[in-house]
């Protein structure tokens, strides 16, 4: 009987809160429904804007990636110092007493921060980069510099037969030691182009390009020579086969302008053969052929070569004409092995180093062996001769002293990366680097290994 009376009492209790539970909803259906309808719209609303937050910050990080690089470098031969050389032509005393004292080595620690940007709208593509660069000298600390860069560039699109790119570059970096050793230079690189591709036919395109090109050095004495102007015209015809491969003929015009005056040892202002002021000013023409070849489908064959013109406002002893060219071949006999030869034989200043251009002929090969999805080995092995011959005249007699008519490069580099997951690379490599010449000062010999750290946010 208990039993039962329990179950009795549930019964009705239940029977009572349904009874109150219709009541309650027929009386305030309206609320109530206002009340559901509410929270419901409130719950998909506060889930939007979830989601549309969620997608701008999607949006956000395609479009900026943050980016680090830390790279640690030990050298045997930092400043590359001759064999010869004078210690009393350096002026930084600390690092005249090291080279004195026969200590050459020396460890960096480069840290790089910058931030890069892609955006597309419609056809168009945006792109730039920002970055920021310090180094570190353990032993020659008056080398310590901290530099910036930053690039942007506009790939644009008008309707389906023209395209093209527009953008400018802004870039400081110490000058190399090759032909300045223990010589602290900073150099200012600006560069701004615009070039575009006329499709006026499905074989045929029209391309032109202008480059403006602009180097400075600052106020150093050693390296003001070499501050100047180049603008360089650009124009050609390609032929497009059906299977994509390109050959074309380029017309180009560089006209050089040296900012500061050729001066003697002295400092006073150097005087060509009619008594006026002396410039290094150039103007290059070249008409070149070139060519973008699929050999095969694990071969591709890219080359450039003709005929160029130099002539030189003043010392025309080193007007030049003749032959250049430069060419690559890359081949892919599987998919973990490729390898890359590069030859060149160019009428240039390499690195802008110096006032006077070489002409300069070599070799490299690129060998490299992806041994598994995340590891990749590489080599860098080149060959390269660099002569003054037809530079009889150096005004500057410190740059006499370093180079000489005939100068021979070799370098050797193995590079290991690793690439635990999309972003992040860790690397090391060594190298060997030597200079021989007949110059006074001697060539040079330098060893190094380099570790390096580079993570970008965002990377896919």
């Amino acid at each position: 009987m208990k039993y039962h009376f329990m179950e009795v009492t549930l019964t009705s209790i239940n029977s009572l809160i349904t009874r109150r539970m219709i009541y309650f909803l027929r009386r305030h259906r309206c609320r109530l429904c206002l009340f559901i309808s509410g929270a419901l719209s409130l719950l998909f609303f506060s889930h939007v804007a979830s989601a549309a937050e969620l997608s701008k910050a999607a949006e956000l990080s395609k479009m900026f990636k943050p980016y680090f690089n830390y790279t640690v470098t030990a050298d045997d031969n930092m400043m590359r110092i001759r064999d010869n050389l004078d210690p009393t032509n350096i002026t930084d005393e600390r690092i005249r007493r090291l080279i004195s004292e026969g200590k050459l080595a020396d460890v960096t620690n480069r840290m790089t921060g910058g931030i890069m940007f892609e955006k597309e709208i419609s056809r168009q593509r945006f792109t730039a980069d920002f970055n920021w660069t310090y180094t570190k000298f353990d032993r020659f600390s008056s080398m310590d510099n901290d530099v910036k860069g930053t690039n942007g560039k506009w790939n644009w699109f008008l309707g389906n037969r023209l395209e093209g790119n527009m953008g400018a570059t802004y870039v400081q970096s110490l000058m190399p030691f090759i032909f300045q050793p223990g010589l602290k230079i900073i150099r200012t690189e600006q560069t701004q182009f615009f070039n575009g591709a006329w499709h006026f036919h499905p074989s045929w395109r029209l391309v032109g390009e202008y480059t403006r090109y602009s180097l400075d050095t600052g106020n150093s004495p050693r390296a003001d020579n070499l501050n100047r102007v180049e603008n360089r015209f650009e124009g050609g015809i390609d032929y497009l086969t059906p299977s994509k491969n390109t050959l074309g003929v380029l017309f180009r015009d560089i006209l050089g302008d040296f900012t500061n005056p050729v001066r003697n040892a002295d400092g006073t202002l150097f005087l060509d053969a009619n008594g006026s002021l002396a410039s290094n000013g150039y103007d290059q023409k070249e008409v070149l052929a070139k060519v973008n070849w699929a050999v095969s489908e694990k071969s591709q064959f890219q080359g450039t070569a003709g005929w160029i013109d130099r002539h030189n406002n003043s010392f025309q002893q080193r007007d030049f004409s003749g032959f250049n060219g430069r060419a690559t071949y890359h081949w892919q006999p599987t998919a973990k092995l490729g390898f890359t030869i590069n030859g060149w034989r160019l009428t240039s200043s390499m690195n802008n180093l110096t006032a006077n251009f070489s002409q300069n002929t070599g070799v490299s090969i690129v060998p490299s062996w992806n041994i598994t999805q995340k590891i990749r080995l590489e080599g860098d092995f080149s060959y390269e001769t660099r002569n003054f011959d037809r530079f009889t005249i150096i005004t500057d007699p410190q740059i006499a002293r370093l180079i000489s008519r005939k100068n021979t490069f070799r370098n050797a580099a193995l590079k290991l990366n690793y690439n635990p997951y999309p972003g992040l690379q860790l690397s090391t490599s060594i190298y060997h680097s030597d200079f021989s010449t007949d110059a006074e000062s001697g060539g040079f010999n330098a060893n190094g290994v380099t570790a390096n750290l580079q993570y970008i946010y965002g990377q896919r």
